[in-house]
């Protein structure tokens, strides 16, 4: 993975400049091509390699000759993964896995 950070503020007038000059460079130079998708939400990106690795799991049962059974669980942890991007996992089903899954307040 090639990730460029760079600290910006908008309100600060921080670092406007380089972030310009980034994207002039990446366009100029080729960088982005037009098959390529750009991920500028963190917790989509974080979703998508959630996806990715559930997806992984679910090839390498393909290559491996996994149960079906064992392979949907990871189908459906991939589709949740991608759900939580395009709203099918609603908000009080992701606030239920948080509580769930972590102990707040104590």
């Amino acid at each position: 993975l090639n990730v460029i950070l760079e600290m910006i503020s908008a309100k600060q007038n921080l670092g406007i400049e380089e972030l310009k000059n980034q994207l002039l460079s990446f366009v100029n130079t080729g960088a982005l091509r037009n098959n390529e998708t750009i991920v500028t939400n963190t917790r989509h990106y974080d979703s998508l390699l959630k996806a990715l690795e559930e997806i992984t799991k679910v090839k390498y049962g393909l290559e491996t000759n996994l149960p079906s059974d064992l392979m949907a669980i990871d189908i459906k942890e991939a589709l949740y993964h991608f759900g939580t991007i395009t709203g099918q996992v609603t908000n009080d089903e992701l606030l239920g896995n948080i509580f769930a899954n972590f102990c707040i307040g104590k």
